[in-house]
């Protein structure tokens, strides 16, 4: 009975022996008093490899867990200051940014790929709007440290006029037919004045209809040499013949012209400016967070860090 009672004890013992933790609990690192989990650093070296989080890596090389460890901390001390400066990231961008990518996709294929790639919607959702809330708090911080001034734009625009010069350019649409005879009548009706959206509606019949191609401004170097020597010398509204090309019939109107010349200042400044601070917000954000990052109190496992390098958990 004694030994009875002695294995009873120990499967007991054993029975109430506590799981090992989920690597959600599991905090490699600290910054200023925020964790980093290791489901976050195994999250992050997927991420960096292409995987979905579900195969989240179990062993990497120890560069590539420092790479990845580094960009956690980046994280942390951006997100932290994005928040003293009142950065937020409302519903509504999340859901146009989540409308953006399912664009990308037929009919319920985002849900189909998250799926297969094993991640549930509403956790991608929350990785989105946190992907969001970083950029628009790294935008903040270096928006607030770089400038460009009025002078600086000049100088810029001085050194690059000689190469700003622009060839001479037209704005183009192109209306192709389903007939070389629709397409010759309605190019007659056009050139005589009537209105385009007049005469593609008159040529639309049940699933045969015209089509509009919005060209743009193009120059003679964008356009074939054959068109381009047809094009250029048509005043503004003037039209083409008619093109024959693989069973397509089409014409060309001239909806603008815009001469060659050079570039003003008024009118490339907001690009030379934009390129200007483009730079100098990435040099200013880059150094901010060095700083920040030497300041901060960083606490690492260095011991975990080497157990997941080795293979292990």
């Amino acid at each position: 009975m004694a030994c009875v009672a002695a294995l009873a004890v120990l499967f007991l013992s054993c029975s109430r022996e506590q799981p090992p933790p989920a690597d959600a609990e599991i905090a490699v690192a600290e910054v200023n008093g925020s964790r980093i989990s290791l489901l976050d650093l195994k999250n992050e070296i997927a991420a960096r490899r292409g995987l979905a989080p579900s195969l989240a890596a179990r062993s990497a090389a120890r560069r590539e867990i420092q790479e990845a460890l580094r960009s956690l901390i980046d994280r942390v001390v951006v997100l932290e200051e994005g928040k003293r400066l009142g950065v937020s990231v409302a519903g509504s961008e999340v859901e146009k940014e989540v409308e953006r990518y399912r664009s990308d996709f037929p009919a319920g294929g985002l849900e189909k790929a998250l799926l297969q790639a094993g991640m549930d919607m509403e956790a991608w959702r929350g990785e989105l709007a946190r992907s969001l809330l970083y950029r628009k708090a790294a935008g903040a911080i270096a928006a607030s440290r770089a400038a460009v001034t009025d002078e600086e734009v000049e100088a810029a625009f001085r050194r690059k006029e000689r190469r700003l010069s622009r060839p001479e350019r037209i704005r183009v649409r192109q209306f192709l037919f389903p007939s070389e005879e629709s397409a010759v009548d309605a190019r007659g009706r056009i050139e005589n004045g009537a209105a385009p959206e007049d005469v593609l509606l008159r040529f639309s019949a049940g699933d045969v209809r015209p089509t509009v191609a919005e060209l743009g401004d193009v120059t003679r170097e964008d356009l074939p040499p054959e068109i381009a020597e047809e094009l250029f010398p048509l005043r503004e509204g003037g039209v083409s013949g008619v093109v024959v090309r693989e069973q397509s019939y089409s014409f060309f109107q001239v909806e603008r012209k815009e001469p060659a010349g050079k570039p003003t200042l008024a009118a490339e400044a907001p690009r030379i400016r934009e390129e200007l601070l483009r730079a100098r917000r990435e040099e200013a954000f880059r150094a901010w967070l060095t700083s920040q990052e030497g300041r901060a109190s960083i606490k690492v496992e260095e011991a975990l860090l080497e157990k997941l390098a080795g293979g292990g958990k």
